[in-house]
């Protein structure tokens, strides 16, 4: 490999902390700045990137950067035949860890996802058009030749679908084929019950005979229940939040939902899964609403092992947030929810791991990296300890 370019790679990196990475034609990963072991990306992923690439007919002259959910740009650039240049990913946005873990988790090896995590965590926020700009600089110090900016391509997958027909035919087409939308009551019965934590008035509202049609998003069918999933899962999530269960949790829960359901072939697994997830809303909200009212220092305390459940929490941790010493804080916890704070934690966890195992197909190695978990083995041991079961036992007994 060119040593010259070796160089000038290790010198941008160590000028911008923006992570770059050199790939064969095939894919595979020649040099990562910085350094990192080969197997932290799934080779499947790169060659994904680099047949987006070829597929937008992009060359040298015409980079391309992407848009990869919850917001992150990754800028490709061809440098010579067969030899391409990534550049991030980069965010314009601070992101919090769970939403890093969440993106990377399917194309980073499980005992990586913590050093790619960390690794992006520390990279400087980078806006789309100051990607576009260090990319021309790229091009002119790697290259010699300049690429102007309107020849990057930004490829959005929110506008890569464009809908040919303006907003007043789309409405005049729906007049000429009237229907009645479905009423707002039951969306609001169904948030209602929700926000109360009440499964049989939950149970009321689904069954119960109602009037209307839900309005048509879209041609296809399958695309049409995707939609209507999204739609209410975003309504169940801040009835939940009204309900007192916790918004970051709310959000994060919402997110797996749709993630699961965006797999899913089958409108009517999509159905079967939305009435799962309202049913876990509620649930959720229940059990919220049954446990000990907190002091607001305790509540604090509650608030913070819920964010972040998926990384390490100390109890020295718990004391900064809540303002006293561990041995106050250990007391008073104990006394309001009659539990430790290193039982009540791990419960928590392993809650979390009990709905990943149920309803998600990340491998046991996985879990236990995302809920912050040293070794897959403590993991175990800890969910043996409390469910009387092997995580493996469990997911096998759930399905």
């Amino acid at each position: 490999m060119d040593a010259e370019l070796i160089g000038k790679l290790q010198n941008l990196y160590s000028i911008t902390h923006i992570p770059l990475s050199l790939l064969d034609g095939s894919g595979r990963i020649l040099a990562t700045f910085p350094a990192m072991s080969f197997a932290v990306v799934d080779m499947g992923t790169t060659q994904m990137v680099l047949e987006d690439f070829r597929l937008q007919k992009r060359d040298s002259a015409h980079p391309l950067i992407s848009y990869m959910e919850p917001g992150f740009f990754l800028g490709i650039m061809e440098l010579l035949p067969e030899l391409y240049l990534l550049i991030g990913l980069v965010s314009p946005l601070p992101r919090a860890r769970n939403d890093t873990l969440r993106m990377i988790v399917s194309v980073a090896a499980p005992e990586h996802l913590q050093e790619l995590c960390n690794l992006m965590l520390q990279t400087p926020l980078v806006s789309l058009d100051h990607l576009r700009d260090l990319m021309g600089l790229l091009s002119q110090l790697l290259m010699d030749a300049p690429i102007q900016k309107e020849h990057i391509l930004f490829m959005n997958i929110f506008t890569q679908e464009r809908e040919t027909l303006q907003p007043e035919l789309q409405l005049f087409q729906q007049r000429e084929h009237i229907f009645q939308h479905e009423s707002i009551d039951f969306e609001t019965a169904i948030c209602n019950a929700i926000a109360q934590g009440s499964p049989s008035q939950l149970a009321h509202s689904l069954y119960a005979p109602r009037k209307g049609q839900v309005g048509r998003m879209s041609g296809d069918d399958l695309r049409q229940e995707k939609y209507s999933f999204v739609v209410i899962a975003a309504l169940a999530s801040r009835a939940a939040i009204r309900g007192g269960l916790p918004a970051e949790l709310s959000f994060s829960l919402s997110d797996l939902y749709c993630q699961r359901a965006d797999v899913l072939t089958d409108a009517a697994k999509i159905r079967e899964l939305c009435g799962k997830m309202l049913t876990d809303y509620c649930e959720r909200v229940r059990q919220k609403k049954e446990q000990p009212t907190a002091s607001p220092v305790i509540s604090r305390c509650l608030e913070y092992i819920s964010v972040h459940l998926h990384e390490p929490i100390s109890l020295s941790d718990l004391s900064k947030v809540c303002g006293l010493c561990t041995r106050s804080l250990s007391l008073k916890f104990k006394e309001e929810m009659g539990t430790r704070i290193g039982d009540y934690i791990h419960e928590e966890k392993l809650k979390e791991a009990e709905y990943l195992l149920r309803h998600t197909d990340y491998t046991l190695s996985q879990i236990s990296t995302y809920l912050g978990y040293s070794s897959q083995s403590y993991f175990t041991r800890i969910f043996r300890e409390f469910t009387g079961m092997t995580p493996q036992q469990y997911r096998d007994h759930s399905f």
